[in-house]
């Protein structure tokens, strides 16, 4: 099956920047427009930017598209699971068992502690909530559960999905990706992975999943990339340099785990050989090679915090017309 291609799409209110979920829904109706698989959103909170929230903004994707839509990634230990569960199955209802849900455990303390989750608490609840979502969705009979952080009693979810909703779980350490091969159908590789990294972490997940007896074919990689296409390489760098570093700037503020340990500096020499950028030839390279690498799906970020929504627009139709039929 070739590859996927979609997009985690930008949901930051920059101060002056005028976007809004108006902006959002423009660029997934002409992601569907121009042939796009797939449309992604994350979670974030207490941004003083102001960040779109995931559910209902892929509830309004579904409703309006064709595309697949899904969560990358969400924070189930946020959440009460059975209520979140409800939510992304009627999410699912709306897309026609085109929902994917991806998680992750965070690692912005502000974010997690505003909840009332404590840094190390984040695993153990990631995990139990996890095990009471697939529950939820797949099971077919009432749920009772006595554990550490959750408590149900002969409980359920109706309507539940009917073709079963996939589970992505991110992470770039060892234990984080084998994690995912035990606990999920897919795994979310790091934006920040080089190359070199994604060849070794995909070897490893496609090791873990045999070692657990699972078929590699049936567990999606799925890969995020940062990725702008214009006329020329430097005209993509003009356009998206500013919007782009600033954000890195904010992650590595905030602790993102993998640029801290790896020693990932924020400047454009450091990070561009991250990014999918130039002429729509170099984008078309770059896909089919991390095709070949073993990438079932690959979400596109072609919008940053503070950029105007035409540049992105601009991208989708590039993209659309002179990358996705070749790679194809």
């Amino acid at each position: 099956m070739p590859m996927k291609v979609g997009a985690f799409l930008n949901q930051y209110y920059y101060p002056d920047s005028d976007f809004g979920m108006a902006d959002l829904l423009r660029q997934a109706e002409l992601m569907d427009e121009v042939g796009f698989d797939i449309a992604t959103v994350g979670e974030r909170h207490v941004h003083e930017e102001g960040f779109v929230e995931p559910v209902t903004a892929l509830a309004a994707i579904g409703a309006r598209t064709d595309l697949d839509i899904g969560t990358a990634a969400m924070l189930p230990a946020l959440y009460d699971p059975l209520h979140l569960a409800e939510q992304v199955a009627m999410l699912d209802e709306i897309a026609s068992g085109q929902t994917y849900f991806g998680a992750v455990i965070g690692y912005r303390e502000r974010e997690l502690n505003a909840f009332g989750l404590e840094m190390d608490e984040r695993v153990p609840k990631f995990l139990e909530a996890l095990e009471l979502l697939r529950r939820f969705w797949e099971s077919g009979e009432p749920v009772t559960h006595e554990g550490e952080f959750y408590d149900y009693e002969d409980v359920f979810v109706s309507p539940r999905p009917e073709t079963g909703l996939p589970v992505w779980i991110g992470g770039h350490a060892d234990v984080a990706i084998k994690r995912a091969a035990y606990r999920g159908d897919g795994w979310i590789a790091s934006a920040s992975s080089t190359k070199e990294d994604l060849r070794e972490q995909i070897g490893t997940y496609t090791d873990a999943l045999q070692e657990f007896g699972k078929d590699p074919a049936e567990n999606d990689v799925v890969l995020m990339r940062d990725c702008y296409v214009a006329e020329s390489e430097q005209a993509a760098r003009e356009a998206i340099e500013p919007y782009l570093l600033n954000l890195y700037e904010w992650y590595e503020r905030w602790g993102q785990t993998y640029l801290a340990e790896h020693e990932v500096g924020v400047d454009w020499d450091s990070l561009a050989g991250k990014f999918i950028l130039g002429t729509p030839e170099d984008a078309i390279a770059e896909l089919e090679t991390y095709e070949e690498m073993g990438v079932d799906q690959i979400l596109l970020r072609w919008q940053f915090p503070g950029q105007p929504t035409e540049s992105a627009l601009s991208v989708i139709e590039r993209l659309g017309n002179e990358v996705l039929p070749a790679v194809r």
